[in-house]
């Protein structure tokens, strides 16, 4: 038996037995930990409020070999998120952020990128409540990206070529294609959308929503389009939190 003490984001926790909790979180040094928490329910339960989702704490829990179920010794607070799930807005992307690093992340593999991009997501959340609309596609990108499933916005997926400022294609598999290689036929995506697409490699998510407001809305929904029929693909099925994919949302909710 290894004991674990990593920094973690609570995902989701589920009622077990009469006393104690099951929690999925994302972790820095040991990626996506299932665990029981004994006792959690109690009135004085040791744990608190740290195991409520989108906490980052400090984790500590013992794990053994071939075993996915870890057994969760103690949750520091680091950070909470009690208001910001408070909000219908706030609470249903950080649902969909949840849903997706479940499926998207393996279990008990540290990646540090993932770490480190999804709780930038939740502080640039927290900083502009506003703005889940632009934080969600920047976490979708980076989400397909990190797992190898985004295609490169900067050349043609064909040819090689570089694209400029050129009608761009996407073909059936989602690929971006010059109009040489395209042969006109595909759907088309506004040079607007790619330039969304490019900033976001280069850019961290409070950066991006800030960027935001100036994104027509015809290039907010092609984006919310494209990134949303990746995920599609990569599933195989629709997430079930619908987050975010209205035809007739601004990029950026009102305040």
């Amino acid at each position: 038996m290894r004991l674990v003490t990593t920094d973690a984001i609570v995902l989701r926790s589920y009622n077990l037995a009469e006393s104690d909790r099951i929690v999925l979180c994302l972790t820095r040094a040991a990626g996506l930990v299932r665990g029981v928490a004994k006792g959690a329910r109690r009135m004085k339960s040791r744990f608190g409020a740290a195991l409520e989702p989108f906490t980052l704490v400090k984790l500590a829990f013992y794990e053994k070999e071939n075993r996915e179920l870890v057994t969760i010794s103690t949750a520091e607070i680091l950070k909470s998120r009690f208001d910001l799930a408070a909000g219908i807005e706030g609470a249903n992307v950080l649902a969909y952020i949840g849903e997706l690093v479940s499926e998207f992340a393996p279990p008990h593999e540290a990646n540090e990128k993932m770490f480190r991009m999804v709780a930038a997501c939740i502080d640039a959340l927290a900083a502009l409540p506003n703005a889940g609309r632009p934080i969600s596609r920047y976490f979708e990108v980076w989400l397909l990206r990190l797992a190898g499933l985004f295609p490169d916005v900067r050349s043609c997926g064909e040819c090689g070529k570089a694209l400029g400022n050129e009608a761009v294609y996407l073909d059936a598999e989602g690929k971006l294609l010059c109009q040489t290689c395209s042969r006109g036929r595909g759907e088309g995506l506004l040079p607007e959308t790619r330039r969304i697409l490019v900033a976001s490699e280069r850019l961290a998510p409070l950066e991006f929503a800030n960027s935001a407001s100036d994104t027509s809305n015809e290039a907010a929904v092609e984006l919310a389009e494209f990134t949303h029929r990746l995920i599609v693909r990569a599933l195989e099925r629709r997430p079930r939190t619908q987050m975010m994919q209205s035809h007739t949302s601004p990029f950026v909710s009102p305040a």
